[in-house]
């Protein structure tokens, strides 16, 4: 009761079913090294889960065995007679395994030490079992990591896993997927070989590829169409190999906060209900978020009318839930917000498939200097031409009726194709704009879609806007760099909108001037954006504040409603339906395993994306916060994680125990102890190493880069 009135009840539950989960896979995994012991006659001493650091620890002694639970939650372990991790102890092993022999009732057995010499020992000693039994035993735990990762998936796909459709709500500009010509509403079912009809599928098949491996997807167009599309994932922006895609957004707001500070639609928050979904727009209906995007882009200066349909009112016990009347709510257009910096145009990076660009015959490096005879940039000191920050804006105003730009185009050298750079006006015929385009990361670019390039907004300033915050304020000439960036946010306000503390650094690698446009509006009133300015001659960098303001006559799209994923249920219709959904989900967490190690050690992934106990433990969190089925396939996942990197043949690893028992069954005598001993020790410091290096990551006393 106290927990519900609180409302730390579903986290607390979520934090129980993790810790529950993580330990009943620790669990399951001794129990199958335990169960196996057993039936080949072994006497088990101890059953931990945990590690009894200094002896600290909770149990109970039932039979010839102790039961507990260690201090140290990292993982568990089957105390066997005669058994030793580190093979230097064998002569260890064989006096304990000797120590009960001449006892009433015990049955020994002659077995031969890594000396060479036969020594008698108790029957039920580990090491009095066969090569054939001992090896059952220590692979009991990972096969039933594998049985219990079936069992997971099994049962999360009986009561249902909330999961996105493989549907594109959008694309980050220049990214693979946008050069390629993915769209809004379209959905990828296919990469490669494996179907990917929902998104955790699609990311999970992408994360596991290489940059040099063709990805060939089958992709499901708007219109029923299907096409099939070539293209390679990119790690240039962030670490992890990605296409550049968004998952699907629905039309449904957020239960907790429906709408973003400081926005149009936050001004009116008390008006519109929690959990709502949008059900038309100016008297409209819309279905998706596909159409929302294109009357958002239509209207975006305009006031919108929007029908919002509240969520089913709780009944009595047994009568239907009430669904209360619709709501439209009046949301004033989002005026855009601005600095006054014209900063300079950087060459296009990327031209998409199908756009006007591309018949054209415009190409990645092209540079656009005018446009309809006015230069992009400045005219002269006091005169804007074209501003890269408005460009997009203003050609999709174009679109709209229908123009044709002339643009002129500076193309470069090319050593390949033998030509000289040149200078040429082409002539282009604009394209009706219906969806958003936004950067998604600090080294995206900009995007002009009514044309279908990227490029990016360099660091350079080329000029200032007349009667804008820059204009009133000194220390800022053409040709300066921005060094870093940072969002100065009065206290006031600093609990609605948070902010990074730490500057952004701008280079030649990290372009962020769109990232920063698109950071700054709906920012709270005054706030300031404290710039690092370097200048050529100048040894140190310049601090200069710049306030904002509105942008005159520059709207953005969105109105600040929070909407959320797109969910639906994914389980089986029948047992046999979701068996097979089980085993393939088994199957491919096992083989993605493999290939993320395999991606690791070639260098295609780096290795600070690993994570340590802390991560795992932070996801299977985030994952029950999501429901049962959510956390039960996370925990398929980890537990076909543990079994793999346990067979790995690492000593001190089950994986490395099974090489020396391989070894001795074709030479009939354990390995000599000196060089097993070895192999135990430099499996031990890596292990170590690695534990450090991951625990490193997990508390950020290691950057990871991304």
């Amino acid at each position: 009761m106290i927990l519900a009135a609180t409302g730390y009840g579903p986290m607390v539950l979520a934090i129980l079913a993790a810790a529950l989960g993580l330990g009943f896979i620790i669990f399951v995994h001794e129990l199958g090294h335990f169960l196996v012991a057993k039936a080949c006659g072994v006497k088990c001493d101890k059953f931990m889960i945990g590690f009894d650091i200094g002896g600290y620890k909770i149990g109970k002694q039932y039979g010839e065995t102790y039961y507990g639970i260690g201090i140290l939650p990292l993982g568990g372990y089957v105390r066997m007679m005669g058994q030793n991790d580190d093979p230097r102890m064998s002569e260890e092993q064989i006096k304990e395994s000797e120590a009960t022999v001449g006892q009433e009732g015990v049955e020994t057995k002659e077995i031969m030490g890594p000396d060479g010499k036969m020594h008698q020992v108790d029957a039920r000693s580990y090491i009095a079992k066969t090569v054939p039994q001992r090896m059952a035993i220590i692979s009991a735990g990972v096969i039933m990591n594998v049985i219990f990762a079936f069992v997971f998936a099994m049962i999360a796909f009986t009561i249902g896993v909330p999961s996105q459709p493989s549907i594109i709500s959008g694309t980050d500009p220049g990214a693979p997927a946008w050069t390629a010509g993915i769209g809004v509403g379209d959905q990828i079912v296919r990469i490669n070989d494996r179907k990917t009809t929902w998104y955790d599928q699609l990311r999970g098949e992408v994360m596991l590829s290489s940059e040099d491996d063709p990805l060939e997807l089958e992709v499901l167009r708007v219109d029923g169409e299907s096409e099939v599309v070539q293209l390679k994932s990119s790690q240039e922006r962030i670490k992890i190999p990605q296409i550049g895609v968004i998952g699907p957004v629905s039309l449904k707001l957020s239960d907790t906060e429906p709408t973003v500070a400081f926005t149009p639609a936050d001004k009116v928050q008390e008006k519109i209900p929690a959990g709502s979904t949008i059900v038309a727009v100016n008297d409209q209906p819309v279905n998706d978020y596909r159409e929302l995007q294109a009357v958002l882009v239509a209207n975006a200066s305009q006031s919108l009318s929007i029908t919002l349909q509240p969520p089913a009112e709780k009944a009595e016990s047994g009568a239907e839930p009430v669904l209360p009347e619709p709501v439209t709510v009046e949301v004033q257009p989002n005026q855009a917000q601005y600095v006054g910096l014209v900063m300079k145009m950087g060459p296009i990076t990327a031209v998409q498939k199908g756009s006007p660009a591309e018949a054209a015959g415009l190409k990645k490096g092209d540079l656009i200097t005018a446009i309809n005879g006015t230069p992009v940039g400045m005219v002269d000191e006091s005169t804007v031409g074209w501003d890269p920050r408005t460009l997009s804006d203003k050609l999709s105003a174009m679109a709209q009726s229908g123009e044709t730009v002339e643009l002129t185009v500076e193309h470069p050298a090319d050593k390949e194709a033998k030509t000289e750079a040149a200078s040429e006006t082409i002539s282009v015929p604009l394209r009706k704009v219906t969806w958003m385009e936004r950067p998604v990361s600090e080294k995206s670019p900009a995007s002009a879609p009514a044309l279908g390039i990227a490029y990016y907004l360099l660091n350079e300033v080329v000029g200032v806007v007349p009667d804008s915050p820059a204009a009133k304020i000194e220390g800022i000439k053409p040709g300066d760099k921005i060094a870093s960036v940072k969002l100065v946010v009065e206290e006031q306000y600093s609990k609605k909108y948070k902010v990074s503390k730490k500057p952004l650094e701008l280079t030649d690698k990290q372009q962020a001037w769109a990232v920063i446009l698109q950071t700054i509006q709906n920012a709270p009133p005054e706030t300031k954006l404290e710039l690092q300015v370097a200048r050529e001659g100048r040894k140190e960098n310049e601090t200069v504040q710049v306030g904002l303001a509105m942008a005159p006559d520059q709207y953005i799209a969105p109105r600040g409603v929070k909407l959320t994923p797109v969910l639906e249920d994914r389980y089986g219709e029948s047992i046999g339906e979701q068996a097979s959904m089980a085993w393939g989900e088994t199957k491919h967490a096992l083989l993605s395993v493999y290939r993320f190690l395999y991606r690791l050690v070639n260098g295609d992934i780096d290795a600070r994306l690993l994570g340590g106990p802390v991560t795992i433990a932070r996801a299977s969190y985030m994952e029950a916060l999501k429901g049962p089925g959510t956390l039960l396939l996370f925990l398929t996942l980890i537990s076909a994680n543990l079994a793999v990197v346990n067979f790995l043949p690492i000593p001190v690893l089950d994986g490395g125990h099974m090489v020396f028992l391989a070894y001795e069954g074709i030479f009939r005598r354990p390995p000599n102890e000196t060089f097993a001993g070895v192999l135990n020790l430099a499996g031990l410091a890596f292990i170590v190493c690695l534990m450090l290096f991951v625990f490193g990551l997990d508390f950020g006393l290691i950057d990871r880069g991304l």
